[in-house]
């Protein structure tokens, strides 16, 4: 069945090729607010752009192309399909641009999606971390996207962290800020270009051992607080696994 008979797959009026995603997750609220860019391709004229959201607030969405800006006068959802759709006034021309949406989020307890997960150290205190899990389908939960493995692109992360914690995304950092208010700002390198469900990005009371070279390949294992001891054997069975498989 082609993409434009089966109701459950997008259409490729408009495709992706690279997302630029902004996110301030807040894990005593558990919620998150966030900004995608996208760099698309507007393939036919069209007045409006469907792609995948789910259990996201959208506010603020815009389309600019050849220096003018289109704003979505209105965005429809569809739970069924877990779509959402940006309404123009006027068609979109063809040709190259930049979608930007604004969102909020929640960061749910049920595995999937951007959603939260406890431990407890040797105390017995709890912790609280966000992370992803978005294998297959679920990276329409954490922000807007086309959440089809044919539509590939390159994905740049931002995460605005409390000081304390550590974050961790697909990509080396390429930047912190401190922000001076408590929150550090962290870029992180594009990735390859790759599908959505390969995105991954993890806040928490993180710490991490030395970098070990396996062939080139800097190896780190990352672990919660106090937990240095339980790395060996992590250390000893990636540095195989990457062996292995290459």
């Amino acid at each position: 069945m082609s993409s434009t008979s089966n109701p459950y797959r997008l259409n490729r009026q408009v495709v992706p090729s690279a997302y630029r995603i902004f996110l301030t997750p807040d894990l005593e609220a558990f919620s998150f607010a966030g900004r995608v860019e996208i760099d698309v391709e507007v393939a036919t004229a069209t007045n409006a752009v469907t792609l995948h959201a789910i259990e996201l607030a959208l506010g603020t969405a815009t389309v600019t192309l050849d220096g003018t800006t289109h704003t979505a006068s209105s965005i429809t959802f569809d739970e069924k399909y877990e779509t959402a759709t940006l309404h123009f006034d006027s068609p979109l021309p063809v040709g190259t641009g930049v979608l930007e949406i604004d969102f909020d989020g929640v960061l749910n307890d049920q595995l999937h999606g951007f959603y939260r997960s406890t431990y407890k150290d040797d105390s017995g205190t709890s912790h609280t971390i966000a992370t992803t899990q978005f294998e297959h389908s679920d990276a329409r939960r954490a922000f807007p996207c086309w959440d089809e493995p044919s539509f590939k692109a390159t994905y740049q992360v931002n995460l605005t962290v409390p000081s304390h914690l550590a974050a961790y995304s697909n990509s080396p950092a390429l930047s912190e800020t401190d922000l001076g208010n408590g929150q550090k700002a962290i870029a992180y390198k594009p990735t390859m270009k790759m599908s959505t469900y390969l995105v991954a990005f993890v806040v928490g009371p993180f710490e991490e051992t030395a970098a070990l070279d396996v062939d080139g390949v800097p190896l780190k294992i990352v672990y919660p607080k106090g937990k240095a001891g339980l790395s060996d054997l992590a250390m000893d069975s990636g540095a195989h696994a990457l062996r292995f498989f290459s």
